[in-house]
């Protein structure tokens, strides 16, 4: 068995996905198996991965087409190495990247995941900026990455290897939500299982138009989500005080994250998505709406105010 599984979900990228397959089969590290979960994509992508003859390169077709989260599911399933990353097709890895992340699990066995710093890149691959949270690197016990992950997702998906032991024990994504299931995942993943972040950006963060970030930002469809993400999370840990003593927090990030958003869709003229953004922005303050159940969540997501522009 391969000690690494780098899996990559796709759905009409064939533009970007070759660089995604090239960048892993450059890598120095070579105890590795690549599975391409092609999402029912309409492009050229299956002709475009059949031109691959590497033998530890698998490509596997799924006509029928579901979300995000349980293409990544698939990969999960499909996974055979010890260790697990995935790769949006977007994305791509730097030189280095597999041998860093290996010999972290290597020097701690007790290690249930690494994450770090990514370079931040255009449509065309030019550098936009580095995405890094702390300048060096930092360890953390099982269930201490939770309280600064409830702040903000900082976990970027190209830069994540997580031990296949922590992902039997955490379960897969969940396919009810489709923003931050990444985020909800390395929750969980980060309350069982030990930590460690990497300040040398070795992976490459592909931001434009056509990712699925940007269109579930556009129809506004984050706001809810994130705050169910919250809700459930600090529920769920109720036992945790040092972590509930970061609620109130949390929820203010939310609203700037929110205020963001709105400001980023006024912009670009999208005066639906930022009255909605507005409001998200202005829910999570509530004391009423921060301590409800997910059941009236839901209910005060639905009424929309009227704010004119």
């Amino acid at each position: 068995m391969p000690r690494v599984s780098i899996c990559i979900p796709t759905y009409n990228t064939a533009r970007y996905l070759p660089q995604a397959i090239e960048s892993v089969l450059a890598q120095g590290f070579a105890d590795f198996e690549l599975v391409i979960c092609d999402n029912a994509s309409t492009d050229g992508t299956p002709e475009l991965c059949q031109r691959y003859r590497d033998g530890r390169v698998r490509y596997l077709r799924f006509d029928e087409l579901t979300n995000q989260a349980g293409n990544f599911n698939r990969c999960l399933s499909e996974a055979r190495g010890d260790l697990v990353t995935l790769l949006h097709s977007d994305d791509y890895f730097l030189p280095g990247f597999l041998d860093d992340r290996v010999s972290r699990f290597e020097r701690d066995p007790k290690l249930g995941l690494v994450f770090g710093a990514v370079e931040v890149v255009d449509a065309g691959g030019a550098h936009v900026s580095t995405s890094a949270r702390w300048p060096q690197d930092r360890s953390f016990g099982a269930g201490e990455l939770v309280e600064e992950l409830v702040m903000a997702c900082l976990v970027s998906p190209p830069s994540l290897m997580v031990k296949r032991g922590l992902i039997e024990k955490t379960g897969r994504f969940r396919s009810d939500l489709t923003w931050g299931h990444d985020w909800e995942w390395t929750i969980r993943l980060a309350e069982r299982g030990a930590a460690e972040y990497a300040s040398r950006a070795l992976a490459a963060y592909r931001v434009h138009d056509a990712s699925g970030t940007a269109e579930i930002l556009n129809a506004a469809k984050n706001g809810n989500q994130e705050r169910r993400i919250l809700q459930e999370t600090f529920e769920r840990l109720l036992s945790n005080t040092s972590l509930q003593g970061r609620r109130r927090a949390a929820y203010r990030a939310l609203s700037r994250r929110q205020m963001y958003f709105a400001e980023q869709s006024l912009l670009a003229d999208r005066k639906p998505v930022a009255r909605n953004n507005l409001w998200f922005a202005a829910a999570p303050n509530s004391a009423k709406i921060a301590s409800a159940s997910s059941r009236k969540l839901d209910r005060l997501s639905c009424p929309i105010p009227d704010w004119r522009f």
